[in-house]
């Protein structure tokens, strides 16, 4: 199976690159336009539509006239996919500038050269991150993206599919990820990108300037710094989340939780701090990063349905009773704890959710047949798994870990 990732980094563009970016951007919305006329959105008939249409850009290098026809078939596509869903589009357009390209480049050392035309190249100085990776001769590497401000490489390897043997459901909280199945789970504090947020939002609401100009490029300052710490920080717990994955050989499973945050739109009788909060909550991008890091190493990834995710944090492993959540008997000890009346005892409801996911996964494993899910209740016992909590921002060694387990 073959696995694409890519490697970004920034540089500096010349007017020669510009008027690059400007020519591919016009030759997207020319082949657009085409494709609107002619009700086309497949790349062979777009292409016998287009491709004579574009010789007149002739300061341009062929190779990037397929390309701008891929790029426009991929836009013509993706509207034809909504009108068939019933959601109104307008026509669309390339707006932002732009040059990709899937060949005619070269990699060399620690340089990458961008074809312009009568056997001349741009040379971009790769960072030391960069150059690093594509210095792998296991690399395949398949296109790059240039903007005004960065170049994005694409590459590609072949990796083997992990036979996994249990599985791992993650639980995504405000506050928390809360990893593990029957046998162990570990929680990662997060708690840090809930302050990062709140003094970003504390730092832009003192602004007191009257040009939109000034109090734009700020705000894209301070919130990019926000969105650049925030997943640093979630990168180095999906980075523990796949390690211990790849070691376990586990089935990493997911809730639908797409539409949650209707939850805390305005007019549902709930504070603007409390919304502001809960819609700041980056729950897509920690499931971003853990996808595509398990694709890298070929750990398999199931996503529970809408149906299948209700009831996985009110509902008891053991027993399959609905817990209730009895405020008379809640102190700090059975803080987020939920009590089970047939099993007589306090689950707390992250631990439950990661429990009863991972056991809905199996459900979608061709390996699980016959008991494998009473035998995974079984694993339960009397006793509640092993919790290890983890502070996100300075997370253990692996051979900490596997001791205090």
């Amino acid at each position: 199976m073959r696995v694409i990732k890519s490697v970004k980094q920034s540089y500096i563009p010349d007017q020669k690159i510009f008027n690059f970016l400007e020519t591919f951007r016009c030759m997207v919305n020319r082949c657009i336009e085409i494709g609107l006329q002619n009700n086309i959105h497949t790349l062979k008939k777009l292409s016998a539509m287009s491709y004579r249409e574009l010789a007149k850009y002739n300061e341009i290098p062929s190779c990037y006239k397929i390309c701008a026809i891929s790029k426009a078939v991929g836009i013509l596509s993706n509207r034809n996919q909504s009108i068939k869903r019933g959601i109104r589009t307008k026509n669309p357009y390339l707006k932002r500038l732009i040059l990709i390209s899937y060949y005619g480049f070269k990699f060399d050392g620690g340089i990458f050269k961008i074809p312009i035309g009568n056997r001349k190249y741009f040379e971009i100085l790769l960072n030391y991150h960069s150059k690093n990776v594509l210095s792998d001769n296991s690399l395949k590497i398949n296109s790059f993206t240039l903007t005004l401000d960065s170049i994005s490489i694409a590459y590609s390897r072949e990796i083997t599919p992990i036979k996994c043997i249990e599985t791992m459901g993650i639980d995504r909280n405000l506050r928390n990820i809360t990893v593990g199945n029957f046998n162990q789970v570990i929680q990662y504090d997060i708690s840090k990108t809930v302050k990062i947020a709140e003094t970003t939002k504390s730092i832009i609401s003192s602004f007191k300037r009257h040009d939109f100009r000034i109090r734009t490029k700020l705000y894209t300052k301070y919130g990019t710094r926000r969105k650049n710490r925030t997943n640093q920080l979630l990168h180095k717990v999906s980075k523990d989340i796949i390690q211990r994955a790849t070691r376990n050989r586990d089935v990493l499973v997911f809730e639908d939780i797409r539409y949650i945050k209707r939850l805390y739109q305005k007019g549902n009788r709930q504070g603007k701090k409390y919304r502001g909060t809960m819609n700041n909550w980056s729950f897509s991008e920690i499931k971003r990063q853990i996808e595509y890091k398990a694709r890298w190493n070929g750990i398999p990834v199931v996503q529970l349905s809408k149906k299948e995710t209700r009831g996985t944090s009110i509902l008891c492993p053991k027993c399959g009773k609905r817990l209730q959540e009895q405020r008379t008997l809640i102190s700090s000890e059975h803080y987020r704890e939920l009590w089970c009346e047939f099993c007589k005892r306090w689950f707390d409801r992250d631990v439950v959710a990661v429990m009863n996911q991972s056991l809905r996964g199996l459900s979608k494993l061709d390996s699980s047949k016959g008991d494998a899910g009473e035998a995974m209740k079984g694993n339960l016992g009397n006793a509640m798994p092993v919790i290890l909590r983890v502070d996100a921002s300075k997370l253990p060694s692996s051979d900490l870990i596997d001791h205090l387990l």
